[in-house]
C-alpha cells in the first residue's frame, strides 16, 4: 500500500516540491503538539497511603506513611488542561511564528467526559490549538453524537470552531462532512504552511458505520494531500497522524510531499525526534502530561531542516492558568453533583500498594499485564456473586480495553474510570457492561489464536484472563485462516484444571464486555449467543478494589509467549 502510493504520488510531488517558489530569507518555525490527552482536564494527584490502622480507625487517618511508595506512585502531580493552557501561552509570548497542534483523542478517559461528552475541552482548546487531528476515540459515542457535539447541538452552546481535521474518512452525505475539515492552510511570517490529518483504520477501534467510510489506503490519501498542498504554493506541509509510531515510521515517512508528521494513536513519549526518509516525526506520550516543542529551520531554496525537539512535563511546577479556574470548578462541581457519580475524584475507594501497570513486564515471556488480570479477577468475581447467572468459567478481556494503570496510593473512582473508560450508557453514564456467551472449546482455541495473529505489532488484542491460562509462541507464522492454529499451544490451554483441547465440545461461560462479545461475533458472521448480566466493568472493578481494600497486582504468567527473545508490541490503541 505505501509502495503504491510512492508510485503514483512520487513524480508529482518532486515535480511541486521543486516548482514551490523559494522564501527571500531562512525562517524559523515552533510547533508545539500533544496527542491522546483522553479528557484529562484535571490534574493526575495521587495522595500517599494510610498505615493498616488509619484504615480501622478512621478518625486517625491524619498519620501516613510512605514506606511502601510504588516506583514515582507517591504524591504525583502533574497534566491537566490549566497547567497545559499557561505553558502553551508562555511560550507563544516567547516565540514568533509558533502554532500549536493536538493530534486526536481528546475524548474518553475520565468521568468529566462521561459527564459533558467532550464538548467542554473543545471549546477550551479552541483559544489554545491551531488544528486538531481526529482520534479514534472522538467517534466513540457514534458519527451523529460527534457531529452533535461539533456543531454544539448537543450540549445546547456555540458550535466548536477548532479546525477537526481528516482527510481519510468519506464523510459525504453526513453531517460530519460540514464540521471536520481535510485540511487547512496558515500563512506564518510568509510561510504558506499546509496541515491536514490522518485518521487510523483499525477495526477494532471503530463501529462498522466509521469502517464503511475507510478509505482504505491512508498513505495514498496523505499523498494526495501533500500533493494537492503543493499546489496551493505550501512550502510547508505538516500531517497530524493518529495512525501510531509504527506506522508513521514505517507507512507515512514514505509518503512523498510531507515534511513533518505529528503523531499520536500509541501514546508514546519520544526521547528525541526521528528523521525517516527526510520527514521529522514527533510524538508526546499522552494523557497531557507532555508537550511537545519542535523547532524547523524553512529555508530559502525549500525544505525544512530540524533544529531542536524537546518534551515539556506539565508537572506541579506549571502554575494552573487562572482564566480557567472558575470553569473547571463548576464543570467538576457538576460531575460531583450528578447522583450516577458523587465524589469520583476524591472519595477512597481502595488503596494500591504498588502502580497497577497497564503494560506487562518489560523482561520476560509473561504477557499478562496486572492491570488486564485484575480488571479480569474483578469481573469475575461480581458475575460469580450475582444470583440468577449460569457460574462463569473464566473472563476474557483484551489490552486495547483498558487505558491507563491505577497508581500507587490513594485510589478514587476516576483512577478507576481512566483504567476501564470504553464504552458508554447514557442512563447510568457508565462504559462497557459485561455479558456471558456460552462458547465450546473449540471456538475458544480459535478464539485465542486469533489475538496472538499480530502480537508483533499491536497488544490490543492480547487476552487478559481470569479463570484460564495458556501460552504461545509469537516466532510461528500466523495462522493462515481463521480457526486454524499456529501460533498458540492449544495444549497448554486451561479453564481451570481442565485442558479445554480435551474438551472441545463442552460448553464453557465466558464472561466479557459487550463490545468484546460484538467483536467475536462479527468475527465469525453473528449466530453467538450472549446473556446479559447487568452488570457493568466500572462497578466490578470499583467493588473488586473496595472489597480488597489494600490492593497488590503483578504479572503471574497467565499468559505466556515462548518464543526466544519474543518481541514486543511497538504501537496499540
Amino acid at each position: 500500500m505505501v509502495r503504491k502510493a510512492v508510485r503514483i504520488l512520487g513524480i508529482l510531488g518532486l515535480v511541486l516540491g521543486l516548482s514551490v517558489m523559494g522564501l527571500a530569507q531562512t525562517k524559523t518555525l515552533t510547533i508545539l503538539h500533544t496527542n491522546d490527552t483522553h479528557s484529562a482536564l484535571l490534574p493526575f494527584t495521587h495522595q500517599p497511603y494510610p498505615t493498616p490502622f488509619t484504615w480501622l480507625w478512621p478518625d486517625h487517618r491524619q498519620g501516613w506513611v510512605d514506606e511502601f511508595r510504588g516506583p514515582g506512585g507517591f504524591n504525583r502531580d502533574y497534566a491537566g488542561i490549566a497547567r497545559m493552557s499557561t505553558l502553551i501561552k508562555k511560550i507563544r509570548q516567547a516565540k514568533d511564528n509558533v502554532l500549536a497542534f493536538h493530534t486526536g483523542d481528546a475524548f474518553v478517559g475520565s468521568f468529566m467526559f462521561n459527564k459533558y461528552l467532550g464538548y467542554p475541552e473543545l471549546k477550551i482548546m479552541e483559544n489554545l490549538y491551531d488544528a486538531m487531528a481526529a482520534g479514534n476515540h472522538e467517534f466513540d459515542l457514534g458519527m451523529d453524537a460527534l457531529a452533535g457535539i461539533l456543531s454544539g447541538v448537543i450540549p445546547s452552546g456555540p458550535a466548536v470552531t477548532l479546525p477537526l481535521l481528516n482527510a481519510n474518512y468519506n464523510l459525504t452525505g453526513h453531517a460530519l462532512a460540514g464540521l471536520l475539515q481535510r485540511s487547512i492552510v496558515r500563512t506564518v511570517d510568509g510561510v504558506k504552511i499546509g496541515i491536514f490529518g490522518i485518521g487510523n483504520e483499525d477495526p477494532t477501534n471503530f463501529s462498522a458505520e466509521v469502517i464503511a467510510r475507510f478509505s482504505n489506503d491512508p498513505y495514498a490519501v496523505a499523498g494526495m494531500q501533500a500533493y494537492e498542498l503543493r499546489a496551493q504554493g505550501c512550502q510547508v506541509v505538516i500531517c497530524l497522524s493518529h495512525l501510531g509510531t509504527l506506522l508513521d515510521t514505517e507507512g507515512l515517512s514514505q509518503v512523498p510531499g510531507v515534511d513533518i508528521i505529528v503523531g499520536g494513536h500509541s501514546h508514546d513519549l519520544f526521547r528525541r525526534a526521528i528523521l525517516r526518509n527526510g520527514k521529522i516525526i514527533i510524538q508526546a506520550g499522552s494523557h497531557g502530561r507532555y508537550l511537545g516543542e519542535l523547532q524547523v529551520m524553512v529555508e530559502p531554496g525549500g525544505g525544512v531542516k530540524l533544529l531542536n525537539w524537546r518534551s515539556h512535563e506539565v508537572d506541579k511546577t506549571v502554575k494552573p492558568d487562572p482564566s480557567l479556574k472558575a470553569q473547571l470548578d463548576m464543570l467538576t462541581a457538576g460531575v460531583v453533583q450528578d447522583p450516577r457519580f458523587g465524589p469520583v475524584f476524591t472519595e477512597a475507594v481502595a488503596y494500591a500498594f504498588r502502580n497497577i501497570d497497564q503494560e506487562w513486564p518489560a523482561k520476560g515471556p509473561n504477557r499478562d499485564a496486572p492491570l488486564g488480570i485484575l480488571v479480569a479477577d474483578a469481573m469475575k468475581s461480581a458475575l460469580l456473586a450475582s444470583p440468577g447467572l449460569p457460574p462463569v468459567d473464566c473472563v476474557l478481556d483484551p489490552m486495547g480495553y483498558t487505558e491507563f494503570g491505577i497508581p500507587a496510593g490513594k485510589v478514587v473512582g476516576n483512577d478507576i474510570l481512566r483504567a476501564v473508560p470504553y464504552g458508554y450508557d447514557p442512563a447510568s453514564g457508565l462504559g462497557f457492561k459485561i455479558v456471558i456467551a456460552p462458547l465450546p472449546g473449540e471456538f475458544i482455541l480459535g478464539a485465542l489464536e486469533y489475538t496472538v495473529t499480530y502480537v508483533e505489532y499491536t497488544d490490543s488484542l492480547s487476552v487478559q484472563p481470569s479463570g484460564l491460562t495458556f501460552a504461545y509462541d509469537s516466532s510461528q507464522p500466523p495462522a493462515a485462516s481463521l480457526g486454524d492454529i499456529s501460533r498458540l499451544d492449544p495444549m497448554s490451554v486451561k479453564i481451570g484444571d481442565e485442558y479445554v483441547a480435551a474438551n472441545l465440545q463442552k460448553i464453557y461461560y465466558v464472561g466479557m464486555t459487550d463490545q468484546v462479545f460484538k467483536f467475536l461475533n462479527s468475527l465469525v458472521g453473528g449466530g453467538l449467543v450472549k446473556i446479559d448480566t447487568g452488570l457493568f466493568e466500572y462497578n466490578a472493578v470499583r467493588d473488586y478494589m473496595r472489597a480488597l481494600r489494600f490492593v497488590s497486582y503483578r504479572s503471574e504468567g497467565r499468559v505466556i509467549d515462548t518464543a526466544p527473545g519474543p518481541a514486543l508490541a511497538l504501537s496499540r490503541r
